[in-house]
């Protein structure tokens, strides 16, 4: 039965419990915004935090749709590069093999006769002059040559092709850079004196420039028409510097290597020459001493397959000085004015 006045009682401690819950709730949710927060807060460069909401990032990218007529794999094409080999080294060129050479050279004048006639003059291999140390051409050559020059046409290019058909050997001799005709005809190919006029040596002859490109076009271009022509083997002659002469007129660059210039005009002419024409050279006593002012050293004539000395050379003397590789069975030939008794050998008219 209730009391007048009063209502029903419950007591002191019911709340209390109701605000112990009220914090206890709190203190959850609390909680659970601060883990959630966790999400959001961002650092930025600076170390400084802030908060990044959902709604408030930027929407990553979606991946693109694929289109309605995708692409079969017959479509594909893939190009596949195959592995480039290593350039592998280039081998030496093989020269020929010379055997002991017993040759004549062709009088002067012979391109003019009738050939049949002069291959029975010719016992074994024969030797031609092409090219004069005056600068003369003694064929009908269709290099471009010099005002000056003289080149022998007519029937000598006919002629000089019926002797190559032959089965003799033949060497064509070359006056090499001794030629007052095409110096003359073309200075910028010439040695020069000192004052800027072509030079001239002790025999009143010009000799061409072995670094000039004009030398080393013209020659190159002679020594590849005489191997085209059929000859078996080139001898240039007169392959030095001059070492006659007033020495101090001639203008050279300075800190000139004498031999390197003559290698390097040698190297071009090989490179014109098929594998199987030789390649040599004269080495005569007007030259001087090996290593001199010439610029013929003992490497450099042991570069060449064939070495021809005059008979005034010390031969001992040039034996010694050759590299023990060099072959000198064939590899040496005398020229002479007469048949030696022994030895290589071409006979001069």
């Amino acid at each position: 039965m209730a009391t007048k006045g009063y209502s029903s009682y419950h007591g002191r401690g019911s709340g209390r419990k109701t605000g112990l819950i009220i914090l206890l709730v709190l203190i959850l949710l609390a909680a659970v915004a601060f883990l959630l927060s966790q999400r959001y807060l961002v650092y930025d460069e600076t170390g400084k935090a802030h908060w990044e909401l959902p709604f408030s990032r930027p929407s990553e990218p979606t991946p693109e749709q694929p289109e309605n007529n995708p692409i079969s794999p017959e479509d594909v094409v893939i190009e596949r590069e195959d592995p480039q080999p290593e350039p592998q080294p280039q081998p030496e060129p093989q020269h020929p093999k010379l055997t002991e050479l017993h040759a004549q050279e062709l009088e002067n004048g012979s391109l003019w006769w009738d050939p049949e006639y002069v291959l029975s003059l010719v016992s074994e291999s024969m030797m031609v002059e092409v090219k004069r140390p005056t600068g003369g051409i003694t064929y009908g050559t269709e290099v471009e040559t010099a005002p000056g020059v003289v080149v022998e046409r007519g029937v000598t290019r006919e002629n000089l092709t019926a002797l190559l058909r032959s089965d003799h050997y033949a060497v064509a001799r070359i006056s090499c850079l001794r030629d007052t005709s095409y110096a003359e005809g073309r200075p910028e190919a010439a040695l020069k004196a000192t004052w800027g006029d072509v030079w001239y040596d002790g025999d009143g002859r010009a000799w061409l420039d072995p670094a000039a490109e004009t030398t080393r076009t013209y020659l190159t271009a002679l020594c590849a028409e005489c191997a085209r022509l059929g000859f078996d083997e080139i001898l240039l002659d007169g392959f030095w510097y001059p070492v006659s002469g007033n020495q101090e007129a001639l203008a050279l660059p300075e800190g000139l290597n004498k031999t390197a210039a003559l290698t390097e005009l040698a190297a071009a002419i090989r490179q014109v020459l098929p594998e199987n024409v030789a390649l040599s050279v004269a080495y005569r006593s007007e030259a001087g001493a090996l290593g001199g002012g010439s610029g013929l050293t003992a490497e450099l004539l042991s570069s060449f397959d064939r070495i021809y000395v005059d008979e005034a050379v010390d031969r001992s003397a040039l034996d010694q000085a050759l590299p023990q590789t060099f072959d000198r069975s064939g590899g040496l030939a005398l020229l002479c004015y007469g048949k030696p008794e022994s030895g290589g050998y071409a006979i001069l008219p």
